[in-house]
């Protein structure tokens, strides 16, 4: 899986140069071993994580966790499971 240019986008504004690399290396692997190559859930996992981190590591942690014990939690606490997603997602990270 690669990351989508706002996602990417999103990595480089939210984290620190020296982190965001390496950010978005963690953030395509635990995209990939999560969604099993579900390429509709890709981007909604990898916006979940990043609206729900803020840009601090160990949110980002948190939500890896929250991902790899069940995505679906991880999509209420970063308030993407309901109806009305994909719009949030195109206005927290623009379209594409």
């Amino acid at each position: 899986m690669t990351l989508s240019a706002r996602i990417t986008r999103r990595v480089e504004r939210d984290f620190p140069q020296d982190e965001s690399a390496t950010v978005a290396q963690l953030l395509e692997e635990l995209v990939k071993s999560v969604t099993h190559g579900w390429l509709i859930a890709e981007e909604r996992i990898a916006a979940a994580v990043l609206l729900y981190s803020q840009g601090d590591a160990d949110r980002f942690a948190q939500a890896a966790d929250y991902a790899q014990r069940d995505w679906r939690d991880l999509l209420v606490v970063a308030e993407l499971a309901n109806e009305g997603w994909q719009q949030r997602i195109d206005d927290e990270f623009g379209m594409f």
